[in-house]
């Protein structure tokens, strides 16, 4: 099962009243999704594929020991897990997030020139950050 988009392009959610990209910052003591997201990719282009980010917030999120991770990674995948347009990076903190052809992501700043070229390129594939419920 493979959950990385390929050539696609996450806008910020229709709904997310950030104008800028937020690095977010709780100041709790233990990190929150967004924040270990943020943490992976942040000057961090193209590094990570949506997997590896899913994964390695969830190892870090719930301080799983490194000596569990070939276990727990197939525990994790075993399972159906929210793709990044969860990620509250779209939702909340004015994020896009570009995936190149091979599958590696890239925050883009939803107030960037970059982020309108991505938004408006004809060969990737358009999808949003989705909508938080309120």
């Amino acid at each position: 099962m493979n959950l990385n988009y390929c050539n696609t392009f996450i806008l910020v959610a229709e709904d997310s009243s950030a104008n800028y990209g937020e690095i977010p910052n709780t100041k709790r003591a233990k990190k929150t999704i967004g924040e270990i997201q943020f943490e992976l990719l942040y000057r961090n282009d193209y590094k990570y594929t949506q997997e590896e980010v899913l994964f390695e917030t969830h190892m870090r999120h719930k301080e799983i020991p490194e000596s569990e991770r070939a276990a727990e990674k197939e525990a994790f995948f075993a399972k159906s897990q929210a793709c990044m347009r969860t990620s509250p990076l779209g939702k909340k903190y004015g994020w896009g997030l570009h995936f190149n052809e091979d599958g590696y992501v890239k925050l883009v700043a939803v107030e960037s020139d970059e982020y309108q070229e991505f938004a408006n390129q004809k060969n990737l594939t358009i999808t949003s950050a989705m909508k938080s419920k309120r």
